[in-house]
């Protein structure tokens, strides 16, 4: 039995996919550690891994990201140099010795801090891997790194990464370093065939495909009634879903639509404050996904890896509103591989919600090319494959 220490310091879209390869790992003798956002202990100690938490500050950090201001607040700042001064405590002062580190790509010291502690890295990939042949992603990336850049510029975090250099002998890495990933092998959710630019990795990178789990969830509803009908299923994830504008243009699209929809809110959302639901929607602020997916003949998504993968592994045909960050270039994947329509977030209507749903209908070529991903993404192997590829790793070490 190894001791792993597993850190993720980011959202939804960074931690489930991890969950399947934890499960595993516990499945197979070893013994987990996991550092992360305290709203997933619950999650976490179901699966049978010790759980350390910590305060989320991922919405600070996407707020920052998303809104207009180059120059980063005073309180992200100090948030965020709190936050990795608590798990560098946490671990480097802790009695618990680890035989390796699994850390997720935005925990940019999870390499440093292996390096330090004399045991191998894995660096967990949830959305594209990144190399000089991503051009597409990096395009995106260019977006936000003077963002980052000036976050990285300020004094307060110029004298907090001095001082853990001087105090812990840590090396903070570059840009360009942090986001291709420094761990000895990448663990990556998705195919090679979805991934941009898949044979330009070299073998280090371990493409596993989605870590699709029984999450053992009670849909609360049927849709087995409604098997003559087209399921149309709508979420825009938890971070970008508040945009009640949105949902009103799906139910002038789709209400007199001989179709069945779902439509998930997120929790910030009061449903009883909508005004005239069309009787062929169903909404809920949650919903099982992949249950949904199972049925599904089209979603409309905000393009986050996690629900793309989710998505495409079921075969399901894609409408894709991508918000930020990693999803416009998640979304045009999509679209190059033939799998889904792009509709941009200041062009959504209830007639182009309601042209593209009708296009993919009408065009089987989206159903066709979404079970060729999702074939590659079921024969990617999952979590087994991950496990065995740090198994390989920790035999070898």
């Amino acid at each position: 039995m190894k001791k792993i220490l597993f850190i993720n310091i980011f959202g939804n879209g960074h931690f489930n996919p991890t969950l399947g390869l934890v499960k595993e790992l516990i499945n197979r003798g070893e013994q987990v550690t996991y550092i992360a956002d305290e709203s997933f202990r619950e999650k976490i100690e179901d699966t049978g891994a010790e759980f350390k938490g910590h305060k989320d500050i991922s919405n600070l950090i996407n707020k920052y990201l998303n809104s207009g201001n180059i120059k980063p607040s005073l309180k992200l700042i100090v948030k965020f140099k709190a936050l990795i001064e608590e798990i560098l405590e946490e671990v480097l002062n802790s009695k618990e010795k680890f035989d390796y580190i699994i850390y997720d790509l935005i925990f940019i010291l999870g390499s440093e801090l292996g390096k330090i502690l004399e045991i191998p890295t894995i660096c967990s990939i949830t959305t594209f891997a990144v190399n000089e042949k991503t051009n597409c992603f990096l395009s995106q990336f260019n977006e936000i790194k003077p963002k980052i850049q000036k976050f990285l510029n300020s004094k307060i975090y110029i004298r907090f990464v001095k001082r853990l250099q001087i105090k812990y002998g840590i090396k903070f890495p570059s840009i360009s370093d942090a986001f291709t990933g420094m761990g000895m092998i990448k663990i990556v959710y998705t195919s090679k065939y979805f991934q941009l630019c898949g044979e330009s990795f070299d073998e280090s990178y371990k493409f596993i495909g989605p870590s699709i789990t029984d999450r053992n969830e009670n849909m609360k509803f049927s849709l087995e009634t409604y098997d003559k009908s087209k399921i149309i299923y709508i979420s825009l994830g938890t971070i970008f879903n508040n945009s009640i504008e949105f949902y009103e243009s799906c139910f002038k699209a789709f209400g007199n639509m001989d179709a069945k929809i779902v439509m998930s809110v997120g929790k910030g959302i009061n449903i009883n404050k909508f005004r005239s639901v069309p009787s062929n929607f169903i909404i809920r602020n949650y919903v099982p996904q992949l249950e949904i997916l199972k049925s599904a003949d089209v979603f409309i998504t905000h393009g986050g890896m996690n629900s793309t993968n989710e998505g495409l592994y079921y075969g399901v045909p894609l409408i894709l509103i991508p918000q930020s960050i990693d999803q416009p270039a998640v979304a045009n994947r999509v679209v190059e591989v033939g799998a889904g329509i792009v509709i941009e977030k200041d062009k959504v209507t209830p007639d182009v919600l309601r042209q593209s749903v009708v296009e993919i209908f009408s065009d089987n070529e989206f159903r066709i090319n979404g079970e060729k991903v999702g074939k590659s993404l079921r024969e990617a192997g999952g979590y087994k494959k991950g496990v065995d590829e740090i198994f390989k790793l920790k035999n070898e070490n």
